[in-house]
């Protein structure tokens, strides 16, 4: 695979950060995974693929990156509304804004704080909240937690939609455990092996 470092970045959270140059493309990548602009953005493509834009209004990312979703958002999915991003990083927020000029986008505003922190302090409803937060390969624990998708549950609008990125080579076990405890006001897809390894959760507030 053709791949050249550009740059590399520490950061007390995320530990290493390095920039490459893989696909004729900048690209951002942990220790052990793609965190933006390659295979994650592929993944939450496929995701995305199967909400229908046309009645989103309102978007929230938690977990943010380096703002591949906001790329794809707006050049392959058109939607041009507002966007805004939640990132506990900020070393990340710096090079979402250095190496991929976050700032070209228009509507989008960037929050550092944590996802679940920020959720109990912000009331505001959205039509489809993306969740994509990872350290390295793991998603951390409190995010498939009751009281964390309560939480989401009230910040989604009815009818609205979420896109969970759940993990990397989960197993059936952790599935179930996770969806059966997902709120009843919740219908959902899961994706299995999206990429060979991801899986998706594709979900829809019906009440």
């Amino acid at each position: 695979m053709d791949k050249k470092l550009l740059r590399t970045y520490t950061s007390s959270i995320n530990q290493k950060l390095k920039i490459y140059w893989r696909k004729d493309k900048k690209v951002l990548d942990t220790k052990n995974a793609n965190y933006s602009y390659d295979g994650l953005q592929e993944v939450l493509n496929r995701g995305l693929e199967e909400i229908p834009m046309e009645s989103v209004q309102s978007v929230l990312v938690l977990g943010m990156g380096a703002g591949c979703v906001v790329d794809s958002l707006r050049n392959k999915f058109f939607y041009y509304g507002p966007v805004l991003g939640v990132e506990v990083d900020p070393v990340v927020i710096e090079i979402a804004e250095k190496e991929f000029n976050i700032s070209q986008f228009q509507d989008v505003e960037i929050i550092e704080a944590d996802a679940k922190k920020f959720l109990k302090n912000h009331p505001h409803q959205y039509d489809l909240i993306v969740i994509d937060i990872f350290i390295d390969i793991q998603v951390p624990r409190k995010f498939y937690s009751e009281r964390f998708w309560n939480k989401i549950e009230d910040r989604v609008a009815t009818d609205g939609f979420v896109l969970f990125n759940a993990g990397i080579d989960l197993t059936e076990k952790e599935i179930e455990d996770f969806v059966e405890k997902l709120p009843s006001d919740f219908i959902y897809t899961v994706r299995t092996n999206v990429l060979k390894s991801n899986t998706l959760i594709i979900l829809q507030k019906i009440i």
